[in-house]
């Protein structure tokens, strides 16, 4: 294959992952003009149109969806070991795309974002914000992150366990006042509960060892916990929440925190990676920077 071929083909492939020519234009180092020639290039000799161009929008065809799918492994391989090979310089570079859900990525992941990016100015980092379930290498994610507090399902995906959560009950003053006393999760069946949409049951363990499995049939159900929260504070029901992310509403007298000698299932924080044999070094740097954060000391 000759070298113009190739290069169209990576052009195209910079273009659809970017969903931008300027991007991919400034990615490459090439004028904008020189993409959008190898792009017109290569649809001329398969001779199918392979982007839908518009002035607000850029979408591939089905042709250019099966083409992408067929040579993107074959692209990030090559940028893997491009990435390996000057790992010993220690600039990093490209695009790390990450998926993450919204509470994590706004208080765990934004001072590692800025930090890396502050520190690194040839990588530029793409975030996604998603509740649904993702897979990394088919979706073109470096990494994404879960929270679960299940085991995660076997895969072909390269998981590791990044932080816990621990995880509270919070009802506003005035619910608590409505409603009798509660001294064991049994009670909480006949309360108003708000939770999120994958919840099943809320699983308590206590100091002595006795569990105890309540059966959900929540008011509200809604993954954003900050929704969650504030209809807690509002008196619609009881939620479960990080008890980092409602300090400040505990603090204020907003929240009260029930049965605390009954603690539940802490969250686990997965990042999940594409099954590569070479980690490129801007995710093990960022993956290394994100645990320095969030377990300083170690």
């Amino acid at each position: 294959m000759r070298t113009k071929d190739w290069n169209d083909w990576y052009c195209f492939a910079m273009v659809a992952q970017l969903s931008s020519f300027t991007r991919a234009a400034e990615r490459l180092e090439l004028p904008k003009s020189s993409v959008s020639l190898a792009v017109s290039r290569l649809e001329k000799r398969a001779g199918v149109r392979l982007l839908e161009r518009s002035t607000r929008r850029l979408r591939l065809t089905a042709e250019g969806e099966q083409l992408l799918a067929a040579i993107a492994p074959l692209f990030t391989r090559l940028d893997d070991i491009a990435d390996h090979l000057h790992a010993g310089d220690d600039r990093l570079r490209g695009v790390l795309r990450i998926a993450a859900p919204y509470e994590f990525g706004t208080q765990q992941l934004a001072d590692v974002i800025c930090d890396v990016l502050a520190g690194h100015p040839e990588l530029d980092i793409h975030v996604d914000v998603s509740a649904r379930r993702i897979d990394p290498l088919a979706d073109g994610y470096d990494i994404v992150f879960v929270v679960t507090a299940d085991a995660l399902p076997d895969s072909s995906q390269v998981a590791r366990q990044v932080f816990s959560v621990e995880r509270g009950l919070y009802a506003s003053p005035a619910l608590l006042a409505s409603l009798p006393p509660l001294d064991h999760p049994v009670g909480l069946a006949q309360w108003p509960l708000l939770a999120s949409p994958n919840e099943q049951h809320w699983q308590f363990r206590n100091a002595q060892g006795q569990s105890y499995a309540l059966s959900l049939a929540p008011r509200l159900r809604t993954q954003n916990a900050a929704l969650r929260m504030r209809a807690a504070i509002e008196g619609l029901g009881v939620a479960m929440v990080a008890t980092t992310f409602c300090e400040q509403q505990l603090r204020g007298g907003e929240l009260v925190r029930l049965l605390p000698d009954w603690p539940t299932e802490p969250l686990i924080i997965y990042a999940l990676l594409p099954a590569r044999r070479l980690m490129p070094a801007r995710t093990r740097y960022f993956l290394d920077r994100l645990a320095a954060l969030l377990h300083p000391g170690r």
